[in-house]
C-alpha cells in the first residue's frame, strides 16, 4: 500500500509540474559582445521534460552572468535558474524566476561563487522539486 502511495505521489507530482506553463513568449534579453565566456555546457532534459539550448557563463565587465542562448524548456510551474553543485540542487545558488521557456535569457550571479564547485546550471520546479533540465559548465 506505501509503494502504490509513493507511486501516486510521484505521477501527480510530474503531472501537475506539466499542467501550469512558464511564459511561452520569446525572451530576447541582450548581453554585451564583448563579455568573455568562462564556462558553457549543452542543456538535456529530465525525466519527460524537453530542455535544450547552451547555458554560458560570462564575464561582462566584472559582472558574472549566467545566459541561456538557443534556449527552449517545457513549460510548468514555480520554473527557477540555479547554479547549482550536483544536478540534485542539494547545494545551490538561485538566479531566480525563468523568464521564459524560449529565448536568449540574461542572469545575473551574485557573490561570488566558486565555479569548480558550482557547475551545473540547472531549470528547477522549485514548487515541487523536480529538475526540468541541467547543462554541466566547463
Amino acid at each position: 500500500m506505501k509503494q502504490v502511495l509513493t507511486l501516486m505521489l510521484v505521477v501527480l507530482t510530474l503531472t501537475a509540474c506539466k499542467k501550469s506553463k512558464t511564459n511561452d513568449e520569446p525572451a530576447n534579453d541582450v548581453i554585451n559582445p564583448s563579455a568573455t565566456v568562462l564556462a558553457s555546457g549543452s542543456f538535456t532534459g529530465n525525466a519527460n521534460y524537453t530542455v535544450s539550448g547552451t547555458a554560458e557563463v560570462v564575464n561582462d565587465n566584472g559582472q558574472k552572468r549566467l545566459v541561456l542562448k538557443g534556449f527552449s524548456s517545457s513549460g510548468g510551474p514555480d520554473l527557477k535558474v540555479y547554479l547549482a553543485t550536483t544536478r540534485q540542487a542539494g547545494t545551490f545558488i538561485s538566479l531566480g524566476n525563468l523568464k521564459s521557456t524560449s529565448g536568449q535569457q540574461v542572469y545575473d550571479i551574485t557573490g561570488m561563487p566558486d565555479f569548480a564547485q558550482y557547475k551545473f546550471a540547472l531549470i528547477w520546479c522549485q514548487q515541487f522539486s523536480v529538475l526540468f533540465g541541467a547543462a554541466e559548465l566547463k
